[in-house]
């Protein structure tokens, strides 16, 4: 019987660079200044797969500073059926939220993603339900996400284009009660495997610039700068992350109000990573404000 499905892998052979999406266009720099960062938190991610190709996780985060310390935790299962493009999620949550996905890929143009999502509050009975779309082609991504809120759907939109490392990009958010666009942003960027250049700027009037680099295989520098011309402090800051061994790594970074940070992370055995962090306030050495963090991840 013939299929009504595209050969997806026919796509996948096509000449040209699939840019990523808006979010992710400054990734390398983010990555080194956020990931493996548990900061005030003691977080647990447990991942697992069963026989029938079910995928469970489970995660706990437990803060670990301030006077009142809360603790949020989420068990999820996802299913794939890979030969209709289908994935199916669903998710309940310590705060009595039930989350469900729905998503089909590949189907109707090779590239395109389509999925629903509906959450319901067990507590105080609130539903959300949104909609969102992507598209992944040759030189081109874009991405529509839609709360189908009551009192006016709220539209997400972005695009990003690119040909031969050079990638622009640009998003906004419309809010359709008010019938206005709430939030627009405008990106460009140069990149390749080692290295990533980004500029970008919210409104013209907030702007950040990012520069990743991957010096050699176990180590990569990052550099951010944010700034404002309604005023304030330029933020300017410097990332790296060297990999001791294939087991092993650290991570450093440091910013010009004086905060330093520091992470370690090991892998104990195969499929569990233990991870160790702090933030320190290097403008008050001896009078506190320190914060530290700690992270198991296992997949089995």
């Amino acid at each position: 019987m013939a299929s009504f499905l595209p050969d997806v892998q026919s796509a996948n052979r096509v000449v040209g660079e699939i840019p990523p999406a808006f979010a992710d266009l400054n990734k390398g720099v983010k990555d080194l200044f956020a990931k493996n960062y548990n900061i005030g938190h003691a977080r647990i991610d447990v991942k697992t797969t069963t026989a029938n190709g079910v995928q469970i996780r489970g995660v706990g985060q437990q803060e670990i500073a301030g006077d009142s310390p809360q603790a949020y935790g989420f068990l999820e299962h996802t299913f794939t059926q890979k030969d209709y493009g289908l994935t199916l999620l669903e998710r309940w949550s310590t705060d009595n939220m039930v989350t469900m996905e729905a998503s089909v890929e590949d189907t109707m143009m090779a590239g395109a993603k389509v999925t629903f999502v509906a959450g319901l509050s067990a507590q105080t009975g609130k539903r959300n339900a949104g909609l969102n779309f992507r598209v992944r082609r040759p030189f081109l991504h874009l991405t529509t996400d839609v709360d189908l809120d009551f009192a006016g759907p709220i539209v997400r939109s972005s695009a990003v284009t690119s040909y031969n490392g050079m990638r622009l990009g640009g998003s906004m958010v419309f809010d359709s009660a008010k019938s206005a666009i709430t939030r627009y942003n405008v990106a460009l960027g140069m990149g390749a495997s080692r290295y990533t250049l980004h500029a970008g700027t919210t409104h013209f009037r907030d702007f950040e610039m990012g520069v990743w680099n991957r010096v050699d295989p176990q180590l990569e520098i990052g550099f951010q700068s944010n700034f404002s011309t309604q005023g304030g402090n330029t933020l300017l800051g410097v990332a790296a992350r060297y990999d001791l061994d294939p087991t092993a790594s650290i991570k450093a970074k440091v910013d010009t109000v004086g905060q330093l940070g520091l992470s370690y992370t090991q892998e104990l055995r195969k499929g569990i990573n233990l991870t160790l962090s702090s933030l320190i306030n290097g403008q008050n050495l001896s009078g506190g404000g320190h914060r530290y963090g700690f992270g198991l991840e296992v997949s089995v």
